[in-house]
């Protein structure tokens, strides 16, 4: 199937989307686009894969306004069928907290939340969350849980990121792929069941916009990662090179005319002073300080957690 078909209709006498397989053939689907609201005509022939198409396909102009017609129709049938209820598979979701220190990159990686299955209850389509309109606001137990869909033309929305309501979980599901699940298939799968299949079960489609735990997993990794940074040890130079310095020194003195002419020692540049910001991970305190020397928080009166921000 092709991006200018349409795998699902509006039908306009009950305002509901329909697969192709559940309405008359060809004009009497009474169906229409749900992007440009042209009327479709149910094409359900022996050979080709079974879509929906413009009724108006000589006027070049509902084409081109309707480039993502498919990407639409997708979308408000999978919202459709999230408000039914079906059982949702959800992604492990895993992080990483990193820093640079004693010359050596340290890194924590933490578990915010194990693959699950959720039901969602209380389900409202195209509702307000957070600044901007999402596809699917619903309840799991005491939580909110947001569903976002996103194509080529539909990028998730930046506001999602950094949610108002800290006890809600955001989801992206991705539809760029999805015109691979209405290929021809002669195994006689609606295309319906096969977009609810896909909801359900596929897990790289989908992944973790927010989530209400991870403010204090990310907040316990980093206590973890200071203190492996401040039990941490350099390991000492290696012997075999001071050794083979040694033997190259008294080499030379037992060969003068080995010995190099005599060079001024130049002592190396002192570090340049510089006033950087920092702030302190464990009590989010800001605060500037001059280099070389130790950042100490004001608050918590350690350095272990201070992480440079910015510097002049």
């Amino acid at each position: 199937m092709t991006l200018q078909h349409v795998p699902f209709g509006l039908r306009n006498e009950d305002h509901s989307f329909v697969d192709v397989s559940d309405v008359p053939r060809g004009k009497k689907c009474d169906c229409i686009c749900p992007s440009c609201h042209t009327p479709l005509i149910a094409r359900q022939g022996e050979e080709k894969q079974w879509h929906f198409a413009h009724a108006t396909r000589k006027v070049d102009k509902t084409d081109k306004e309707c480039d993502f017609s498919f990407f639409v129709s997708v979308r408000m049938m999978a919202r459709q069928v999230i408000e039914t209820g079906i059982r949702i598979d959800l992604p492990e979701y895993k992080c990483t907290v990193a820093r640079q220190a004693k010359g050596t990159h340290f890194k924590e990686e933490f578990l915010v939340a194990k693959q699950t299955t959720i039901e969602l209850e209380d389900v409202h389509k195209e509702a307000p969350f957070s600044n901007c309109v999402v596809d699917i606001v619903g309840k799991v137990q005491d939580f909110s849980f947001v569903v976002y869909f996103t194509h080529p033309n539909r990028p998730l929305p930046a506001e999602l990121h950094v949610s108002d309501n800290q006890q809600s979980g955001v989801l992206e599901i991705k539809l760029d792929d999805t015109h691979h699940l209405f290929k021809e298939d002669r195994s006689g799968t609606r295309q319906l069941d096969r977009l609810k299949h896909f909801l359900q079960n596929d897990l790289p489609s989908k992944s973790w916009v927010f989530h209400p735990r991870k403010a204090s997993m990310q907040k316990a990794a980093y206590q973890r990662l200071n203190s492996a940074i401040a039990s941490y040890q350099p390991k000492p130079h290696s012997t075999t090179s001071h050794s083979s310095s040694r033997d190259r020194s008294s080499s030379l003195h037992s060969h003068p005319w080995l010995m190099p002419r005599n060079k001024p020692i130049t002592p190396p540049p002192p570090i340049p002073k510089r006033t950087a910001t920092f702030e302190c991970i464990m009590c989010n305190c800001q605060w500037q300080a001059s280099l070389p020397g130790q950042p100490t928080c004001p608050k918590c009166h350690s350095h272990l957690y201070a992480s440079e921000i910015s510097s002049r």
